[in-house]
């Protein structure tokens, strides 16, 4: 079964978005280590937000076949360092959250992802409305597919 990493600062919705594909009850808590699952490594924000952590990312992504970084639309700001994505050596999907907040910018989301050396398509999605998913389900169906052959 392929496994994914999920990386992104705080608050950029990666537990919920596992809870969500994983058909979880979505509810909030703070990840407060590396959270592993059959399908995801969800890792917490500080990972990616505190650079000497950056390490803990990229030995992490050993054991996955492919990562997908988090942006949240509503943030003024990224904690991706310029071409981030290339540190790996695995594909590096760009993943856009909150895209139905009032404050949300979808294009500045995405030039932040682009910076990081994501390309597009960055995929959209909302909790609330639940747009995006189905993509992203129909993306896990796809890996879990490659690894059982």
């Amino acid at each position: 079964m392929g496994r994914i990493l999920l990386i992104g600062g705080i608050g950029a919705g990666k537990t919920s978005l596992k809870q969500m594909l994983m058909n979880e009850q979505v509810s909030y808590r703070k990840t407060q280590m590396l959270d592993f699952s059959q399908v995801f490594i969800d890792c917490p924000g500080e990972y990616l937000e505190i650079p000497r952590f950056y390490h803990v990312l990229i030995d992490t992504s050993h054991q996955v076949s492919e990562i997908w970084a988090l942006q949240d639309a509503t943030k003024p700001r990224t904690f991706y360092p310029p071409k981030f994505a290339k540190v790996f050596n695995k594909p590096v999907m760009g993943i856009i959250t909150k895209v139905d907040l009032p404050k949300a910018n979808v294009e500045q989301a995405t030039s932040f992802l682009t910076y990081a050396g994501i390309s597009e398509p960055c995929f959209q999605t909302s909790i609330m409305t639940g747009e995006g998913y189905d993509p992203l389900r129909m993306r896990l169906e796809a890996l879990n597919g490659l690894q059982n052959d």
